[in-house]
């Protein structure tokens, strides 16, 4: 087996949640700023301005709740088998396409897609078995009606090679 074909600390598995936050809440405050200290402006524009301001720093809230509480509800590993191996093209920004390498991998009854780097999708191995440790996403409010068949994974720490059972 070839041992470990990813690791990451949780430091790099949440920064650019907290990097979004931060910069959610620096539009937010300079959307709230110029809403207040632009007196010469309309009052509507001044009022839209600062609501989108309010708006912004409300949606950086939601996504530091979300991740904070992905994070302090520890990870988990789960023994998988790695059945397909997918490269996902995706439509982003004004047209252009992105590229995500996925390994779709099964536990027992549950499929988990894991979005992982070009370099991890080159060593995984199909028909091969994998040892995952992931934090798992919660939502704002509760699980996703079907997170006992299938689960998504963008959160993970550690994907290891281990002996099939």
């Amino acid at each position: 087996m070839d041992g470990v074909i990813y690791s990451a600390s949780p430091f790099q598995v949440f920064i650019w949640s907290f990097v979004i936050v931060l910069l959610l809440s620096i539009l937010g405050l300079s959307g709230i700023g110029t809403g207040i200290f632009r007196r010469k402006e309309k009052l509507l524009l001044r009022v839209a301005r600062a609501g989108s301001g309010v708006l912004l720093i409300l949606a950086g809230i939601a996504l530091a709740f979300v991740a904070f509480r992905s994070m302090t509800g520890g990870s988990q590993t789960i023994a998988t088998h790695l059945n397909e191996k997918r490269i996902a093209i995706d439509n982003c920004n004004n047209g252009d396409t992105c590229t995500r390498y996925v390994l779709e991998t099964q536990s027992g009854p549950k499929f988990y897609d894991l979005d992982v780097t070009m370099s991890t999708y080159e060593k995984a191995q199909v028909n091969s078995c994998y040892s995952v440790t992931y934090y798992p996403s919660k939502g704002l409010l509760n699980e996703a009606g079907y997170a006992d068949t299938y689960e998504s994974l963008a959160n993970i720490t550690r994907i290891e090679s281990v002996a099939c059972r």
